[in-house]
Order: structure tokens, then C-alpha cells, then sequence
């Protein structure tokens, strides 16, 4: 009996002492979840002040300073499209800046490179659903595989933005790619006769595209085409056989465009006045390429339009190799995307807008100073 009473005692003494070993850890981390649990209503308050529909971020992103850091103890994803372009290291780094602006950790936001390789990306969307953010800012360039995408996000619940290229039926941030297109194509209107002295004189007009972005990137050259079609007729459709245009397949990278350029080139020797639209900055540095190359290339005879405006672009127009760039300001998408992401977290869905477009201005040599001055 003595020795069995023993051994209860200590089995009593050891749980005990377990016991209290164990006790300061839970009273650690109830602390810890209490702490966690303030802040965060802390920072719902605090935002709650200022607003917390999009368009009251957005007001907060325009002025520089969000009200109670909403972005803390968030989570977000960025995928970048090709984090190698001036275009896209605008884009990035617009919404790094945004989300620290809004408090947002480092640590709670998750970048990736695309670099428009689509089996890439489907890599990134498993690591990004792995770390399952709140939001996923998508800017990818294949169509198709952000509609396989955006099926899966729906079934894991998960919420995306989708940027420039649309992602399924998740909110869109970015160009209205047919409204630009027409002021790009207006503008080129306005042009023909500085330049060429008419429509008679133009020789060719070229439509470059890139099938693998999607419809609604391809609306980037449709507006631009309806609007010369409409001024020109049918000798200004791409579509037409026998006309003054072309409608061709030029990638968006400037060595895809440069190749492509070469062969429209050497298929139309006689071709002197040429008007060209392009899909981004890089697709006109491609026909510039192509142009010097083969020896053809004259500031006076040609009239290039293009889309995005980033640090090549700005560098093209003053060069006069660009004469007309609809200017996205790629430097301006967090302000966009930031408030967004923002808004879903305190709203949900409903609190999106399903398109959240860039105001474009057509920028020339002759205007580029007052928007990006030297």
C-alpha cells in the first residue's frame, strides 16, 4: 500500500509540474491572439474613420496616406507578367510602395515573375494558393490559363484581381483597351495630314497583334482599326484583302516584333509612308529595329502610335520614334490595385468595382515634359 501511494503521489507531482510548464506557453499565446485581435480591430476602427468602400482608398492612395494602416496583418500576392520590363518594374513597384503606404508588411506580401512563360505561372498560382492570400493580383498574359486559373481560385475561395489581361470574371484593373484604342486612332486621324499630306499618300498601315494576350488585349488594335475604317474605309481595314492594311501577328516583346517587322518590310519594298499601331513599347522598339536594319527608317514618313508608356516608351517619344504613346502610367497601378485589394478585405466581393480603369492621355514630344518632365 505504502509504495503504491508513492506512485500516485509522484504521477500527481509530475502532472502538476507539466502543468505549469505548460501554463505560461497558453498564457503566451492567448496574450498573443488577444494582442493580434486588437490590432486588428484597432486598424478596422481606425480605417472605419476614413472609409473603407474603394473609392474612399482610392482617395487615401491619391493623397499619399491611408488612415489607420488597413493593410496590417493582411495578406496579399503579386504575380508580375515580366518583371524584367520597365513597364511591369513600374507596376511592381507602385504596389510595394501602396501596400507598405497602408501599412502592410513586407513579409505579408508575396512577388512573383511570370515572365509570360504560362507553365511559369501555373507554378506561381500553386505556390500563391499555397500561402492562400486574402487577395491575388494577377498579371499574366496568357487568357487561357487565367481562365483555368480563375476556376480553381473559385474553388478554394480565393479572391483575384486581374490586371491588364482579364482573369475569369474577377474584378479588372487596368486599360479600357477599346476606349484607348480609339483615342490612339483619333489622334492618328488627326495626323495623316501633317504628316503624309492626306490619306492618298499613305502606302500601308499596320496592325500588329498578339493572339496568345487574349480578346481583350487584341481590343487595343481593333478600336485603333474601327476608328481608320470608319474615317478611310475599307482601304484602312486590316482585314481586307487588297487594302492598305495589314492586320499581323507581332508578339509583345521587342525581339518578336523586330522579326515580324523584318518580314513585313521585305514584303513591301515600294511601301514609303507607313502608319504602324502597336500592342506596347516594346512592339514599336521592334519596328524600329527592323526599320534600321533594313534601311529604311525615316521619322517623316512614318507615324507610330503605341500603348503603355514606360521607361522605353518615354525614351522612344523623346527620340521622335514614338510620335503618339497612350499613356497608361504604369507607375499608378497600386493606386488602383492597393484600394482594390483593400476594399474586398473589409467588404468582400461585392465591394470591388468589376473594372477599375487608368485615365490615358496621349503623350507626344511635344507634351511628354508636363507629365514626365526631365
Amino acid at each position: 500500500m505504502k509504495k503504491t501511494k508513492i506512485v500516485l503521489i509522484a504521477i500527481l507531482a509530475l502532472i502538476m509540474v507539466a502543468t505549469f510548464v505548460v501554463l505560461p506557453g497558453c498564457q503566451t499565446t492567448a496574450a498573443e491572439t488577444a494582442a493580434e485581435t486588437a490590432a486588428e480591430t484597432a486598424a478596422e476602427t481606425t480605417a472605419a474613420a476614413g472609409g473603407t468602400t474603394y473609392e474612399d482608398f482610392r482617395e487615401m492612395a491619391k493623397a499619399g496616406a491611408y488612415i489607420g494602416e488597413p493593410a496590417k496583418g493582411r495578406t496579399l500576392a503579386f504575380a508580375n507578367i515580366i518583371a524584367s520590363f520597365p513597364f511591369c518594374q513600374s507596376v511592381e513597384k507602385n504596389i510595394i510602395d501602396q501596400w507598405a503606404l497602408a501599412g502592410g508588411a513586407s513579409a505579408d506580401l508575396t512577388v512573383l515573375d511570370n515572365a509570360a512563360d504560362p507553365a511559369l505561372a501555373i507554378q506561381n498560382k500553386d505556390i500563391i494558393f499555397n500561402k492562400n492570400p486574402e487577395v491575388f493580383l494577377q498579371f499574366q498574359l496568357d487568357a487561357k490559363v487565367n481562365d483555368q486559373i480563375a476556376m480553381e481560385a473559385k474553388e478554394k475561395g480565393i479572391f483575384i484581381i486581374a490586371i491588364d489581361v482579364p482573369v475569369g470574371d474577377f474584378p479588372f484593373m487596368g486599360v479600357n483597351n477599346y476606349g484607348t484604342a480609339e483615342l490612339t486612332g483619333k489622334w492618328a486621324v488627326e495626323q495623316i495630314d501633317k504628316v503624309f499630306g492626306g490619306w492618298d499618300n499613305v502606302d500601308l498601315v499596320i496592325y500588329p497583334y498578339n493572339p496568345t494576350a487574349g480578346e481583350t488585349v487584341q481590343l487595343r488594335i481593333v478600336g485603333s482599326m474601327d476608328v481608320f475604317k470608319e474615317e478611310f474605309g475599307e482601304e484602312a481595314d486590316g482585314e481586307k484583302e487588297g487594302s492598305k492594311a495589314i492586320l499581323v501577328d507581332a508578339g509583345s516583346t521587342t525581339d518578336e516584333a523586330k522579326a515580324a517587322f523584318t518580314d513585313i518590310l521585305a514584303a513591301y519594298p515600294q511601301a514609303e509612308n507607313i502608319v504602324v499601331f502597336c500592342l506596347n513599347d516594346q512592339t514599336a522598339s521592334g519596328f524600329n529595329a527592323a526599320a534600321e536594319i533594313a534601311g529604311r527608317w525615316d521619322p517623316d514618313k512614318f507615324l507610330v502610335m503605341s500603348q503603355g508608356l514606360d521607361d522605353l516608351g518615354i525614351e522612344l517619344v523623346r527620340k521622335g520614334i514614338i510620335d503618339g504613346n497612350s499613356a497608361y502610367f504604369p507607375e499608378k497601378y497600386g493606386e488602383y490595385l492597393i484600394p482594390g485589394a483593400l476594399a474586398y478585405m473589409y467588404g468582400g466581393a461585392e465591394a470591388v468595382p468589376k473594372e477599375m480603369f487608368i485615365e490615358n492621355v496621349i503623350i507626344t514630344p511635344e507634351n511628354i515634359d508636363e507629365y514626365y518632365p526631365e
